[in-house]
């Protein structure tokens, strides 16, 4: 869930910063952009929301030179839409670029900075009985075509299919009063379902080297990005990137880089089911495990929406950011 008070004075203090070092920018004039500024200027809580983003914001503007340049094309920031389900080519929600140097970040700015995605498994069209369980789930989804370009095998959907087959008994009950029966929906559906999952991943990375890093590309996007997140209980806001594309940290005229890289995945390491918080195996989510310490996690849940009917739905997030990463901290600025 994007902070959109948070983004408003990221906002804010991007445009101190340029203005007190004279730098010319320009805003996208989008639909993104006026919702952000909508909310910021009727927001009650700018002062503590400048606290947490000040800070943060000056220290990755320190890391990135090329934002200070007062030569060529202004400074140009967009936005992603705050209610899109994946973006291609960037995970966070302000992107900066220098279309004529071809540089370019983004800063992400979440509630949970953890929760990279959002995307289909199985669902069904809507219908004007859209409250009633439907045994004919005809949108299973190829995630294999969709993440990695690569086609799910006919395995995958055969064993979909038998898994989907078992919601026949229960066929015309109510949606809300069905997901509720947890024995069933996590025990003969969604963990055979993340199995499935979990058993084609390695028969599409076995043939295809490229793979891990086409997964981390989906996810992540194309342009590395740094992201902020703030923790009231110590009063600071951390700070982290990952530049998988050795965007960040790029030197004028300089080959070597402020902000360290990573490298892509190039192995595929394990698929297993996540430990829960007491060291038990998790009903809902897979850890898929590459060398280089990359690693996702797959949560799967049921899913009532009012105009797409009700569906199984992956969320994707990241247990822990790759070795070699870039994190810090910063204290909020002081009350006034």
């Amino acid at each position: 869930m994007i902070n959109s008070i948070l983004v408003g004075a990221t906002i804010k203090s991007l445009e101190d910063i340029l203005n007190g070092r004279s730098v010319p920018f320009e805003f996208e004039d989008s639909e993104a952009y006026r919702a952000y500024r909508d909310i910021w200027d009727r927001s009650t809580k700018k002062d503590l929301a400048l606290r947490q983003a000040r800070p943060a914001v000056e220290r990755i503007a320190s890391k990135e030179p090329y934002i200070f340049l007062k030569s060529g094309d202004p400074l140009f920031i967009r936005f992603n839409d705050q209610n899109r389900e994946l973006e291609r080519d960037s995970f966070g929600e302000i992107l900066l670029e220098r279309k004529d140097l071809d540089w370019r970040f983004s800063i992400s700015v979440k509630v949970d900075a953890k929760i990279i995605a959002t995307m289909p498994v199985a669902g069904r069209e809507m219908a004007l009985y859209m409250n009633k369980v439907d045994n004919v789930f005809n949108e299973i989804d190829d995630f294999g075509q969709r993440i990695f370009g690569i086609p799910c095998s006919n395995r995958y959907f055969e064993d979909m299919n038998e898994i989907l087959l078992r919601m026949a008994p229960h066929d015309m009950e109510k949606w809300r009063d069905f997901i509720t029966d947890k024995k069933f929906i996590y025990g003969s559906i969604i963990k055979p379902m993340l199995r499935a999952i979990g058993d084609e991943i390695p028969r599409i990375c076995k043939d295809h080297p490229e793979a891990p890093q086409r997964l981390i590309d989906y996810f992540y996007g194309t342009i590395d990005y740094y992201y902020i997140n703030p923790i009231d209980k110590v009063e600071a806001t951390r700070i982290g990137a990952v530049n998988s594309h050795r965007c960040l940290g790029r030197i004028p005229d300089n080959d070597n880089l402020k902000t360290p890289s990573v490298k892509f995945p190039t192995k595929l390491l394990d698929v297993r089911f996540a430990n829960g918080r007491y060291g038990e195996l998790s009903n809902d989510t897979i850890q898929i495990s590459f060398d280089g310490g990359w690693s996702v996690c797959i949560m799967l849940q049921p899913v009532k929406d009012r105009t797409k009917g009700h569906r199984f739905e992956l969320k994707v997030y990241l247990p822990v950011t790759p070795f070699g990463s870039y994190r810090d901290q910063v204290d909020w600025d002081p009350e006034n």
